[in-house]
C-alpha cells in the first residue's frame, strides 16, 4: 500500500565516538533520550516506525507536525542530555507501507538528508519547505540543489536555522562547568569517602545555581580521561574545576582551581584553612566564588540558600559521609550501620534534614526486609519540615505513599522531587518505581535508565528496567538490559562476595539469560547469607517465576508469607514479574491470606 507521509530520520551525531568512550553509558543514555521523546511524539502524533540503535524513523500525517515535532525533539535533548546531539532530515513524499514499516524514495531522502545535518540540526527537503511557508515561523537556509546517493533527481534543500535552546521554562541560558573529584590528601586511603563527599556537596550547592549547567556526580566520578581540556572537549562545557582536600585533625585544608577547558588557564584559585566544623560554610564561599570568577549574579533566593550554611558539628559532618557512602553500596546488610550512623548525627545535630531523610528511607528498607517495624514516616516528615526544598526527602515521602498503595500521591511528590533536583538518584529511582506499579513502562524505563546513568555502582535501577521491558513486550530491549545489570553486578560480586541483594537480582538475570544452572547456584547462595531478609527471599520468588518455575517460586512464597510487611504485600500484588503466577489458585490463596492476616493485625493494633 502506497500514501503520502511526511518522514523524519534521525541518529546521534558522533555515536561511535561516544561508544567508544563508554559503551554502556552511551547505551543507556540513548535510550533514555528516546523514552523521554515519547511525550513530544504523542502531541505532534509522530509514529515510531522502528528504532535503529541510535536512530529513529518517525511517520507524521502532516509535514507542518512533523516539523514542529523535529525542532521540540531537539529542544527536549538539548535540554534533557546536551552530550546527545541528533542529526535529522524530514521529507515529504510516497512511501511504501509493508506489515507497519516504511519503505520507497520518500523514506531514502528523509535519511540522506539526515547525513546531511549538522549535530543538533534539522535539514528539509523542499516539499516540506512548501508545505510549512506560512503556517509556522521558521527561518531557513536556502542550500539549493544537492545530489544525493541512490536518488535520480537532486533535491533542494533547506537547513533549519540553529538557534534552537533547552526548553528551561524561562530560566536564564547556563555556563557549563564539571566539578572533577576533590583528591584525598590526608595519605590515608580509608578517607577517600570523605573528599568524594566533599566533591558532591560542592556539585549540590553548584546545581543550586540557575545560571549554571553542572555536569552530574556520576558522569564526573567516572571520568578515564585524563587532562582538563580532554574533559571539557569530551562533556562540551566551557569550564572544570578540580581542587583537593586534607584532613588534619579538626582542621581541613582545601585547594581549588577553576580552569578554562579551552586553552587550560587559571581562572580562579584558592586555598582554604578551616576548623572542619565550617565545612558547609566553606564549600558555600568556594560556589560563591566560581560564580563571581564567571562573572555571573546570583539570584536573590540562590544567595540567601548558600547565605544560610551554618557551621556543623564536625562529627556529625564525617558520620553522614560515611552513612551516605554505604547507602550508595545499595547492600540491605548495610541498613543497621546506615541507621545507627544517622541516628548519631541527628542527635549531635537535630536540624540536619539530609540525615533524618537517609535515616527514614533505611528504616522504611529495613521494614520492607523483614528486619524492623518502624516506618521511617516520622522521620521523613521530619526531613520535610527542616527542609522543604530537599529533594531526597521528597522521594522518600514518595515511597511511603506507594508502599501504602496511594500511587497518586506518591507520583505527586516524585513530581516534586525531579522539579527540584532532576539528577537526585532517589527520586529517579522512586519514580521509576512509582511508574512500575502502574504498568507505565515507558515513563518508568525513563526514570531508572536515568538513576542507573546517575550511579555508575547502582544495580537496583538497572535491574528493575528489565521486567519494563519485558512488561511491554520488547524481548531485545529487555535481554540487553540483562547483559548491562548482569555486568554491574558481577563487578559488585567480585569485591563483594556476601552482597546478597546483589546476588538475588542477579539470579534472576541469569535465568532470564538461560543459565539456570547458575541462577539455581546463586540463589541458593543469597538464601544461606541471609535466609531471614524476605524482600531478598521475594526478589527469588521473582526470579522463579520470570523463568517458568512456578513451583520453586509458589515455595519460596509460601515461606515468606506469614513475615510479609504491608509495604511488601503492596508491591507483589502490583509487580508484573508475577503475572504468570496470578491465575494459579495457590498464588491467590496465599497473597489473599497474608493480606487478611496483614489487615487483622492492623486492627487488633488500632484497638489497642
Amino acid at each position: 500500500m502506497r500514501k503520502l507521509a511526511a518522514v523524519l530520520c534521525m541518529d546521534v551525531a558522533g555515536y561511535s565516538k561516544l561508544m567508544g568512550r563508554d559503551e554502556a553509558g552511551t547505551l543507556a543514555r540513548v535510550k533514555a533520550a528516546f523514552a523521554g521523546f515519547e511525550p513530544t511524539l504523542a502531541r505532534h502524533h509522530g509514529r515510531i516506525v522502528k528504532l535503529m540503535g541510535d536512530g529513529a524513523l518517525i511517520e507524521f500525517a502532516s509535514a507542518v507536525d512533523a516539523t514542529e515535532c523535529a525542532i521540540a525533539l531537539q529542544k527536549v535533548s538539548a535540554g534533557n542530555d546536551p552530550r546527545l546531539r541528533f542529526r535529522m532530515g524530514l521529507n515529504l513524499g510516497d512511501v511504501i507501507i509493508d506489515e507497519g514499516d516504511l519503505y520507497g524514495e520518500g523514506v531514502n531522502i528523509a535519511a540522506r538528508l539526515q547525513a546531511l545535518a549538522e549535530p543538533g540540526g534539522i535539514i528539509l527537503s523542499d516539499t516540506v519547505r512548501e508545505h510549512v511557508a506560512g503556517k509556522l515561523n521558521v527561518a531557513l537556509d536556502d542550500l539549493g540543489l544537492v545530489s544525493l546517493k541512490n536518488i535520480e533527481q537532486p533535491v533542494h534543500v533547506f537547513a533549519l536555522r540553529s538557534d534552537i535552546r533547552p526548553e528551561t521554562g524561562g530560566k536564564r541560558e547556563r555556563i557549563g562547568i564539571c566539578v572533577l573529584p576533590f583528591a584525598n590528601m590526608s595519605g590515608d586511603p580509608e578517607q577517600d569517602y570523605f573528599s568524594a563527599g566533599v566533591t558532591e556537596d560542592i556539585i549540590i550547592d553548584l546545581s543550586k545555581v540557575s545560571a549554571l549547567t553542572v555536569i552530574s556526580r556520576a558522569t564526573s566520578f567516572g571520568l578515564k580521561t585524563e587532562g582538563v581540556r580532554s574533559v571539557a572537549q569530551q562533556l562540551e562545557v566551557p569550564y572544570v574545576l578540580q581542587g583537593s582536600v586534607r584532613r588534619a585533625g579538626d582542621r581541613i585544608r582545601m585547594a581549588a582551581q577553576l580552569i578554562d577547558g579551552a586553552n587550560e588557564a587559571t581562572v580562579w584559585a584558592e586555598r582554604f584553612d578551616r576548623d572542619i566544623e565550617d565545612v558547609l560554610v566553606l564549600q558555600a564561599e568556594l560556589a560563591k566564588a566560581v560564580v563571581d570568577a564567571l562573572r555571573l549574579q546570583l539570584l536573590p533566593s540562590e544567595r540567601q540558600a548558600l547565605d544560610r550554611k551554618a557551621p556543623t558539628d564536625p562529627e556529625a559532618y564525617k558520620l553522614f559521609l560515611l552513612a551516605r557512602q554505604y547507602n550508595v553500596t545499595g547492600s540491605e546488610r548495610h541498613l543497621p550501620l546506615i541507621i545507627r550512623l544517622c541516628r548519631r548525627v541527628t542527635e549531635l545535630e537535630p536540624g540536619n534534614a539530609r540525615a533524618w531523610a537517609l535515616l527514614g528511607e533505611a528504616l522504611n528498607r529495613l521494614r520492607r526486609s523483614g528486619g524492623g517495624v518502624e516506618t521511617g514516616e516520622a522521620e521523613i516528615d521530619r526531613a520535610l519540615q527542616l527542609d522543604p526544598t530537599l529533594a531526597s526527602a521528597h522521594a522518600g515521602k514518595a515511597l511511603m505513599f506507594l508502599y501504602a498503595g496511594n500511587f497518586d500521591a506518591a507520583e505527586r511528590q516524585c513530581a516534586t522531587a525531579l522539579e527540584l533536583d532532576p539528577d537526585d538518584y532517589a527520586s529517579n529511582l522512586a519514580a521509576g518505581r512509582t511508574f512500575l506499579v502502574q504498568r507505565r513502562f515507558d515513563d518508568a524505563i525513563r526514570h531508572f535508565e536515568r538513576a542507573a546513568w546517575l550511579i555508575p555502582a547502582d544495580y537496583n535501577a538497572a535491574a528493575m528496567v528489565i521486567q519494563c521491558y519485558q512488561g511491554k513486550g520488547d524481548e531485545p530491549g529487555a535481554l540487553e538490559a540483562c547483559r548491562r545489570a548482569l555486568r554491574r553486578i558481577e563487578r559488585i560480586v567480585a569485591s563483594e562476595p556476601d552482597h546478597s541483594g546483589a546476588i538475588g537480582h542477579g539470579a534472576g538475570i541469569l535465568a532470564l539469560l538461560g543459565d539456570r544452572e547458575r541462577a539455581h547456584e546463586w540463589a541458593s547462595r543469597a538464601s544461606l547469607l541471609e535466609p531471614d531478609n524476605i524482600q531478598l527471599q521475594a526478589n527469588l520468588v521473582c526470579a522463579w517465576a520470570i523463568s517458568g518455575d512456578a513451583e520453586a517460586a509458589l515455595e519460596a512464597l509460601e515461606r515468606i508469607a506469614p513475615k510479609m510487611s504491608r509495604e511488601l504485600l503492596v508491591w507483589m500484588e502490583n509487580d508484573n514479574d508475577l503475572d504468570g503466577l496470578r491465575p494459579l489458585p495457590r498464588f491467590a490463596e496465599t497473597m489473599r491470606a497474608t493480606r487478611a492476616r496483614i489487615e487483622n493485625q492492623s486492627g487488633a493494633e488500632s484497638l489497642r
